[in-house]
Formats: C-alpha cells, sequence, structure tokens
C-alpha cells in the first residue's frame, strides 16, 4: 500500500508539473508597448478666429513664380506658455527672392522684430527662436507675426504675404502638473491637448530635430499641422 501512495503521489507531482511551467513563462514574457496615438490639437474655447493669412506665391505679379508662404498656427491667436518661443513658417520651394520676419504688438507701429535673408532657397519647415532674437512675449497680449517675399523692395504691393497670431498665457497648474511627467512627443500631446499650439509644435518639432529620419515623429507633426488646416505642409511631412 505505501508503495501504490507513492506512486500515487510522484503521479500527481508530475501532472501538475508541465502545468506550473506555462505559467511562469507567461508571467515572466513582457507586455507589448502601447500603439501612440497622434497628436490631438484641442483649440482654446475662448480663442479669436480667423487670424491667419496665406502666402500664395502664384496669385502675385512680379514676373517671377514664387512658392507659397504659410506661418504653422491655426486659423485663430493661438498660445503659448514660453516667454520666448519658437515661430515656424513652411515655404513649398525654394526662392531667390529677399524673406522678411516681422513681429508686432498692438498700437506699436515699429516691430519688436525685424529680420531677413537675401535668398531662402532651401523648401520646408523653417523655425526662428525668439530666445535667440532676444524677444520677450508679455502675457495677455496678442502679438501679430508676418513672414513676406519681397520681390521690389520700392513696390511692396507685390510682397507676397502670411501672418498669425500668438499670445502668452500662464500655465495652469494641471497643466504644469501632467507635463512634470512628460517625456519627448509626450510633452506635445499634453501642450496640444490643453490648446497650447506654439509649445506642442516646438516640442514635436525638437523631437524631429534629434531625430529627423523618424517617420513616426513627423506623422506626429503631420496630424497636428493637418487639423490646423495645414494641408499643404502636412502633406510634405508624409513623403
Amino acid at each position: 500500500m505505501k508503495a501504490l501512495a507513492l506512486l500515487l503521489t510522484t503521479s500527481l507531482l508530475l501532472t501538475h508539473a508541465p502545468a506550473q511551467e506555462p505559467a511562469k513563462a507567461a508571467e515572466a514574457a513582457p507586455a507589448a508597448p502601447a500603439k501612440r496615438g497622434l497628436l490631438k490639437y484641442s483649440p482654446p474655447k475662448t480663442a479669436a478666429s480667423g487670424t491667419r493669412i496665406d502666402g500664395d506665391g502664384a496669385s502675385r505679379g512680379s514676373g517671377d513664380k514664387l512658392p507659397s508662404l504659410y506661418v504653422l498656427a491655426p486659423n485663430h491667436t493661438a498660445l503659448t506658455t514660453r516667454e520666448q518661443p519658437s515661430l515656424f513658417w513652411y515655404q513649398t520651394g525654394p526662392a531667390k527672392t529677399r524673406f522678411e520676419l516681422t513681429l508686432t504688438e498692438p498700437k506699436n507701429p515699429k516691430p519688436l522684430l525685424k529680420v531677413g535673408t537675401p535668398t531662402s532657397e532651401q523648401p520646408g519647415i523653417h523655425r526662428i527662436s525668439l530666445a535667440k532674437q532676444k524677444i520677450t512675449l508679455k502675457p495677455g497680449v496678442p502679438y501679430k507675426w508676418t513672414i513676406a517675399w519681397v520681390p521690389d523692395p520700392a513696390n511692396r504691393s507685390q510682397d507676397v504675404v502670411a501672418s498669425g497670431t500668438i499670445q502668452r498665457v500662464e500655465p495652469e497648474a494641471a497643466l504644469t502638473t501632467a507635463l512634470a511627467d512628460a517625456k519627448g512627443v509626450e510633452k506635445a500631446a499634453v501642450y496640444a491637448q490643453n490648446g497650447i499650439w506654439y509649445d506642442a509644435l516646438e516640442a514635436v518639432s525638437n523631437e524631429i530635430d534629434a531625430a529627423p529620419k523618424s517617420k513616426d515623429l513627423r506623422a506626429q507633426r503631420s496630424a497636428l499641422l493637418e487639423q490646423a488646416g495645414l494641408k499643404e505642409a502636412a502633406a510634405a511631412e508624409r513623403k
């Protein structure tokens, strides 16, 4: 009987042993990473609409067909939490024409910033850092920024002009808390969800500068631009 009992015990152990191994293996297997969604921009509810102007180079008469210009901003007064954010624009092609960028504040005829280059022969997305230009934005002021081709400085009616607006706001406590643990493109997502356009665009663009060949990052920026109605710039990011 003792021998029979020993055999039964051994048999039960052998029967249950294989069932334990897969359980351990399942526990040790790493979880599949969650698929990251595309950036989603939620415009501020109080934003003033209709503030963006797109520059169609083909519609101006200067003898030369110029590429189009777009400020990378929504068609409303978009926000930043930064004193010295970056401004982004897109040009559809190269131009041997003078390029100018100006930044103005309400009721002040003198520009806060006016810079230019004799030519701008690199198509695509460009930026200017207000920090490098030593320009600081005041909270609550809707600044206007303008980019232009200037084919004839003596006849500014031929300029191809694009413009948008930017306003600095103080970050709310909830936004500051959400940003505390956010890294990389997660920061762009937090800014976008909270209606902070310029900071969202700058955050994802910084990631692209660090990894310019990343299709995922460019898809993120494309999604953001698409939501602002910037279809040409968005399409160029997907190529």
